[in-house]
């Protein structure tokens, strides 16, 4: 089922013309140039595929530098990724140039405006590359604010949600999907002989054929049901814990493994597809979990009384700053976009 690394999705290879990414998609495939160069360090068909990609668009070059930089400042890059050296282009004063350190020999020295870029994304860098580590064990996943549906080869879908990864294990006796981050909506076809399982961390659904979803925003993983019949089971609680749940009903199970059931309407079962979110009584930090997704960038929340307050409301995630605002300033809260990929949720 392995379809491949997610950067061999993001940036073309060998002799393809490089895509050429806006500037949050390009810190993003900076992320995942990172990992692969890592990986094949001395691959001479990946070298010149990324330095087709570095000189495409300043750009690549910017995302470059900002990832480069941020990671060695973390002290996790080796030298010679620290290093790169940026092929020329036609406007020399948009690329970064390079001096000499006594101390630490090469490190970058950008231009003032490449610079005041890789300053203000740092941040954004910072949460690509653990995203980007994560992604590189999947089998399928998603960008952010992408819903993508990928069919299994038992004739089963699924309908990932954004910034989302799946992994898959199908064999003679088993199907067996693993969640790795984000959301998705499974339609399973029976087959009696192979029960489909998803996990998501100590949390197993197991189901014969159904439609649901499996969710994890935040220390929350839920399950909700659109169709059928399936079992939820929860390994690490103590007892361990097996519930079942029927069309319409849902399961939130929290950290400490306590958890809560209720009831929805089963066609509003997947509304985030739509861009939706729905919220019945529950607390502004868990529907900015939601959010976050669909957001290119970081959400920053300040205030831990105003994370802690109850909302309740139909927000459309596809206006993210928007939906932020109809969240928070019923209760005196503000919305503060620092960059574009920054935004700061602050209390009265």
């Amino acid at each position: 089922m392995r379809s491949g690394p997610p950067y061999l999705r993001l940036v073309p290879v060998g002799g393809l013309s490089p895509v050429t990414f806006d500037e949050r998609e390009a810190r993003r495939s900076a992320s995942h140039w990172y990992v692969r160069l890592r990986e094949e360090p001395d691959d001479d068909a990946v070298n010149a595929a990324f330095e087709e990609w570095l000189a495409a668009d300043v750009r690549h070059a910017e995302a470059w530098v900002s990832m480069s930089e941020t990671v060695a400042a973390a002290g996790r890059a080796p030298p010679e990724l620290r290093t790169y050296t940026i092929p020329p282009r036609a406007d020399p004063a948009a690329i970064p140039t390079r001096r000499r350190s006594r101390s630490t020999g090469w490190r970058w020295r950008a231009r003032p405006r490449v610079a005041a870029a890789a300053a203000a994304a740092a941040c954004a860098a910072l949460l690509a590359f653990p995203q980007a580590q994560l992604y590189f064990q999947a089998d399928h996943s998603t960008s952010v604010a992408q819903v993508e549906q990928v069919r299994l080869a038992d004739g089963s879908s699924i309908q990932l949600g954004p910034a989302s990864a799946v992994a898959v294990d199908f064999d003679g006796k088993n199907r067996t999907v693993r969640l790795l981050a984000g959301q998705a909506l499974f339609d399973v076809v029976h087959d009696p002989s192979r029960p489909f399982r998803v996990e998501s961390g100590a949390i197993t659904t197991t189901v014969l054929g159904t439609s649901f979803e499996v969710r994890t925003l935040g220390d929350n993983t839920e399950v909700a049901v659109r169709r059928g019949h399936v079992r939820v089971e929860d390994a690490n609680a103590s007892p361990a814990s097996r519930r079942e749940l029927l069309a319409g009903d849902w399961v939130r199970i929290n950290q400490d493994h306590t958890g809560t059931t209720g009831k929805i309407a089963t066609e509003l079962v997947g509304g985030w597809r739509r861009g939706d979110i729905m919220a019945e009584n529950r607390t502004v930090a868990s529907v900015i979990d939601e959010i976050r997704p669909w957001y290119r960038g970081a959400i920053v929340v300040t205030d831990s009384a105003l994370a802690a307050r109850a909302v309740t409301g139909i927000y459309n995630v596809h206006d993210p700053v928007k939906a932020l605002r109809m969240i928070v300033n019923p209760y005196g809260g503000t919305v503060t976009r620092i960059t574009p990929w920054l935004m700061v949720v602050s209390g009265a």
